[in-house]
This record gives structure tokens, sequence and C-alpha cells, in this order.
């Protein structure tokens, strides 16, 4: 039998074995941006604010406009420089979801050593917080909408739809690869960065691409991970991945700055508990706390964060260089491939 002492001694572990194995199970929270924090003591609907940066007009003038000019009269008058004010905005994004996982223990199960309570206890107990996780993202995606009450944010600037013929696979395919491309230019015209950009695609749309002949897929490098094994192949600067929560037929191109996932470790109680840790990191944070059940009358394995995701929205400039004080999104865009009548997708 483990011994009970080195058990709770060993809860550091535990949540930061969580916390590893989060990170490598995730693939739509692999392509956002993070915000983890452990200890967290704030209420539910606690808003975290990201900074966004200040976006200034500037100004010109002649070159010569610091001689000041000289009227009529002879008299004077000076050169003025003109001033703006700083103008950073925050966005806020409410922490509304407290995700967990809680498992009454047997027995059995809390004589297990800390490695062994790890792999069959705390790996499956982490496999069911990402997958919450990945749906709130993969629901912001489908609605564009942070939560019920609010407006989506996809309007016929960023998101359109096409239609595509699936009894010629072929060209399907090509349909395809042609909205990637314009997926790319369209980002790029709007000035976001380049470098990092994904583009997750619905199964059947995924299915379209890589049925296309003319497609060379790319191994991606780096360690095994859930994200690296959902990646088809890198084209037009994407890399492109495939995942199922989102709609079959959609595919949704965006820079990871576009969307902000927030995580919390909820305080581990000062007392009732047996053991417990709160930790953040790799972008994640985590509270993993043992205490009793008293329905059950048994010893509980209890995983838990608070999450909140979010759209990021941003000033723009007219076609004279102006600055547009209504933000937009404009880091993402969505695609919806509709099958031409009287073709049906493969099942």
């Amino acid at each position: 039998m483990a011994d009970t002492k080195n058990f709770i001694y060993e809860a550091e572990k535990l949540s930061a074995v969580a916390l590893a194995n989060i990170e490598q199970s995730v693939i739509l929270a692999g392509t956002v941006q993070k915000h983890p924090a452990a200890d967290f003591d704030g209420a539910k609907g606690h808003v975290v604010n990201v900074r966004r940066p200040a976006m200034l007009n500037g100004f010109d003038e002649d070159i010569d406009a610091g001689k000041g000019t000289h009227g009529p009269d002879d008299s004077y008058t000076a050169r003025q420089i003109k001033s703006e004010a700083l103008n950073e905005t925050v966005i806020g994004i409410k922490l509304d979801r407290h995700v967990y996982s809680a498992v009454d223990l047997s027995d059995a199960e809390m004589s297990l050593s800390v490695s062994n309570f790890a792999s069959q206890v705390a790996m499956p107990q982490t496999e069911a917080i990402v997958n919450k996780l990945e749906f709130m993202i993969a629901n912001l995606l489908s609605t564009g909408k942070p939560d019920a009450a609010s407006a989506s944010l996809w309007t016929s600037e960023n998101s359109s739809s096409v239609e595509i013929d699936l009894t010629d696979q072929e060209k399907a395919g090509k349909a395809v690869r042609f909205a990637i491309a314009q997926l790319a230019t369209q980002l790029t015209q709007r000035n976001i960065p380049t470098s990092g950009r994904f583009l997750v695609m619905g199964a059947q749309a995924a299915g379209l691409l890589l049925a296309d002949p003319n497609l060379s897929q790319v191994q991606a490098a780096g360690e095994a991970s859930a994200l690296r094994d959902a990646t088809i192949t890198r084209l037009h600067g994407f890399t492109i991945v495939q995942d199922n929560r989102i709609g079959e037929f959609d595919i949704y191109a965006y820079h990871p700055t576009a969307i902000q996932l927030v995580t919390r470790a909820p305080a581990v109680p000062a007392g009732g508990v047996a053991a417990g840790s709160s930790a953040a990191d790799g972008g994640y944070a985590i509270r993993w706390i043992r205490d009793y059940n008293s329905l059950t009358a048994s010893e509980r394995s209890f995983l838990s964060s608070y999450a909140g995701v979010a759209f990021v929205t941003d000033r723009t400039r007219d076609k004279n260089g102006k600055v547009v004080d209504t933000p937009k999104l404009i880091r993402a865009q969505k695609v919806t491939f509709k099958p031409k009548a009287g073709t049906a997708p493969v099942k």
C-alpha cells in the first residue's frame, strides 16, 4: 500500500502531471493565446482584462513648418505641434466556466503509488478538462460569441460560404485550396502577422483537402502531442489542423492572438482537504485536491480550473490611414463550404 503521508507530499507533482497531460492533449487550445495563473480566489464571473496597445494617427507637416508663419502685418505665428492621447484599451474576458472532474476513489485506487495514480486517475481527469476547454473554443469559433447574450462577431467582412460539387473530388479539393489561399491573402491585407497562423478544418473539409492529389503533406516537427497528430500539412503560411468539434464543412483561419483563453487555478482550501496543490505552467492553470465525499463515504480526486475564452477585436485604419475607433474582428476568418444540391458528403 502506498504511504499516505508520501502521497500528500507528492500533491505538487500531481498538479504538475495534470498540466503536462493537458499540454500534450490539446488541439484547439494549442492554437490560441493563453493567460494562466495559480491560486485564484476571485468569484465566478470575474473579468480578466487583456490589455491592447494604443493605436495612434500621427501627423505630418511641411518640412519648413518649424519656421512658423509671418502675417502681412509682420506678425509672427509659431508652429504648434499637435498631440494626441494614448488610447490603450482592454478586452474583458469573463471567467464564466468552472471546468472540473471529480472522481470518487475506491480503497484499491487509494493504495496506488503516486505514479500509477497519475496515469490511472489524474490522466483521465485531465482529458475530461481538455475536452471541456476544447469545446469552449469550438463554440466560440462556431458562434462568434463569447456568451449567449453577445452579438456574433462573424460578419460579411470576415466570413463567407463557398458552394462545392462533391461529385468531383479533385475539383472540390482545388476549391478548398483556393479558399485557403484567399484566407491567407485576406489576413495579410489586414496586416495580421504571418508567422504562427493556424487553419482549423472540420472533418469533411479536411477530407476534401486530403483527397486532392496536388496536396503535399508536410510532417509536423516537434515532440509528440495531440496538436501535432492533428496537423495535416502546412499551406500558404498556415499550419492546418483537423478537429471534429467544429462544423464538418467549416474552416477557420486565424493568428493565435485572435483568441484569448484565460485559465485560473482555484485556491486550495485552507482546511477540509487531505492534500492539494495549485499550479500554472505551459499556458494552463489547474488545481488538484483530495478530499472526502460525504455523500458516497469515499475519498475523492477533484481537478478543476476557472476558464474563459474570447475573440480579440482591433481598431482599424480607413483608406487614408486614420484610426477607426470601432473595433472589429480582423484576426480571424471563416469559410463554410456548402455542398451543391444533389451531392452528398462522404460518410
